[in-house]
Formats: C-alpha cells, structure tokens, sequence
C-alpha cells in the first residue's frame, strides 16, 4: 500500500467551501435566516454526510483512521435525517442540537490533527485548535439554549467559517500525504 494517493480529498475541499459561504450566508442575512438557518442547516449537514461517508469508503485501504471519517459521516447522516424530516423540531431545538453536532465535528477535527501528528507532519497542530475551538464553541451554545437561540445565527456564521476554513486546511493536508497507510 505504499505510495498510495489518498482519493477524492477534493471532497472535503468542497465541504469546506460549502461551510464558509454559508457562514458568510447567515451572517449577513440575521433576521430572515432563523427559520431558514433550521431547514438549509438539516440538509447541508445531510448532504455532508453523504459526502463525508463517500470519502470514508472510498479510502479504507489509504487511509488510517477512515473509520472517524465514516463515524461522522454517518452521524451527519442521522442528524440530517432528522432535522430534514422534522422542520418545526429542528426550530425549536436547533441551539441544542447545532451545540452537539459542533462538538462532534470539533471533536473529528482535533483526531484529524493526531493522526497527522503520527505522520510527523509539522502543521498537525492546526486542526487540532480548530477543532478546539469548534467544540468550544458547541459546548458555548448546547449548554445554553436560550442564549444560543438569542445569537444562534452569529454563533452559526462564525461556527461554519472556522470549520470550513479548518476542513479545507485538512484536505489540502490528506492530499498531500502519500503513505497514510504506512505508519
């Protein structure tokens, strides 16, 4: 396996643009974005999981730890689902639930650091404070639902610019590494 080319990262370059245009998106459309923030919300982490599960299988022979990706590939996926399917929910919850699949995310994101940190990579420590951060910031608005409904969408815009700026570092990063596999 050696020298093997770890495929579609572009993948996760796209997530990554995809999260900063809609922080840029919602941070300067406030009002009108709170009911619009729930549903858009549902189905662009929807349809992050399904390109964050594509990326999983398709690397499970390049790639170590493959299985963090498809773990929150599939979670996604499930909170998608859900959020989808039940709009007037995903309204009424959506701090709570927007806090929680930050720090899922951040949490993915802090692992993404050490394992290129097995690699011996010298900008490891980048996703690991971006994933710091996201996850602080999950925690910031889960544990407070009403403060987060008051500023959920400036939480919202930050939140989404720091993991998509985070996320195309690290697929720049994976496109890079050659021998994922040989450590």
């Amino acid at each position: 396996m050696s020298g093997k080319i770890v495929k579609n990262w572009w993948l996760l370059t796209i997530i990554g643009i995809g999260l900063i245009a809609l922080g840029i998106w919602v941070y300067k459309n406030p009002i009108e974005n709170y009911v619009a923030l729930a549903t858009l919300f549902s189905a662009i982490i929807f349809a992050s999981g399904i390109m964050e599960v594509i990326f999983a299988l398709s690397n499970t022979q390049r790639m170590k730890g493959w299985g963090w990706q498809l773990a929150g590939g599939i979670f996604d996926l499930i909170m998608g689902f859900i959020l989808v399917s039940h709009p007037d929910l995903s309204m009424l919850v959506l701090p709570i639930i927007f806090g929680i699949w930050l720090i899922v995310r951040g949490m993915i994101q802090v692992s993404r650091g050490f394992l290129l940190r097995e690699l011996k990579f010298t900008g490891w420590w980048w996703p690991v404070v971006g994933g710091i951060l996201v996850v602080i910031f999950g925690f910031f608005v889960a544990n407070n639902p009403l403060f987060g409904s008051m500023t959920i969408v400036a939480w919202t815009a930050l939140s989404l610019i720091f993991l998509g700026i985070f996320t195309i570092a690290f697929s720049f990063i994976v496109k890079k590494v050659q021998n994922w596999v040989d450590f």
